[in-house]
């Protein structure tokens, strides 16, 4: 499958060129005026409030009775960053994307092949192509303001950079979709059929190796997908 071709080709910048992970004080507040702090949480405006993330009485499992919206106030761009170089050869994590994934030769905004201008690259969550770059998002497939309302804000700092940069869940989709498709689980935004199948096994991967606490509608969503796909792919053998 080729999404897992370049999965596998962004591993080697990805995590063997892996960011450096400090615990440094956070260079942006969140919207609720504070910030993370390793395994504490810093005011530094009035009225800023204190998050439940570290609270004993907070259950392991998040509940159907769970707010998720109260917990967005909380997300910090910062701890969630991925648009960097970390091979340091002046293309940022986007411009890896683009050019491990067109179909046709990049060619480049610069002598120095930093940014790139054209190539040939199919959105697989519109099935439209593309040939203008900027016309194209780096886009999570689960959200990262979606991980840290389900759990995530529980994560040490070096996980959410994990999950931030992990290689499955990247994708370069057209702008206007991923706009659409906002922070949204499975349950409220699905690409178009003949991606659900792959987009629902990545939402189920991506949740088993982080232990995401996905809510029950998604989940839902999730095995009824993958159930009619294994449905479809017995009655080809068939």
């Amino acid at each position: 499958m080729e999404t897992k071709k370049i999965a596998l080709k962004l591993i080697v910048i990805l995590i063997f060129c892996k960011p450096q992970l400090g615990l440094g004080h956070a260079g942006n507040l969140d919207q609720n005026g504070g910030h993370y702090w390793g395994q504490s949480y810093h005011c530094h405006m009035t009225a800023c409030e204190i998050p439940d993330t570290f609270d004993f009485g907070r259950r392991s499992r998040d509940s159907l009775l769970t707010d998720y919206r109260a917990r967005e106030k909380f997300f910090n761009e910062d701890d969630w960053s991925f648009e960097q170089d970390f091979d340091s050869d002046c293309q940022s994590t986007r411009q890896e994307m683009l050019i491990l994934t067109s179909r046709n030769e990049v060619r480049y905004t610069n002598p120095r092949n930093c940014v790139v201008r054209t190539g040939d690259w199919l959105d697989q969550y519109t099935g439209k192509t593309f040939e203008i770059a900027v016309k194209l998002e780096l886009d999570h497939v689960i959200p990262r303001m979606y991980a840290h309302t389900h759990g995530g804000d529980r994560w040490v700092p070096e996980k959410k950079l994990q999950f931030s940069n992990d290689p499955l869940n990247l994708i370069l989709v057209e702008r206007r979709e991923v706009r659409r498709k906002r922070n949204r689980g499975p349950s409220r935004y699905l690409p178009r059929e003949q991606f659900q199948c792959e987009y629902a096994n990545i939402w189920n991967q991506l949740s088993g190796k982080y232990d995401l606490q996905l809510s029950s509608r998604d989940s839902n969503t999730i095995s009824r997908i993958l159930d009619s796909c294994s449905e479809e792919a017995s009655l080809k053998e068939n």
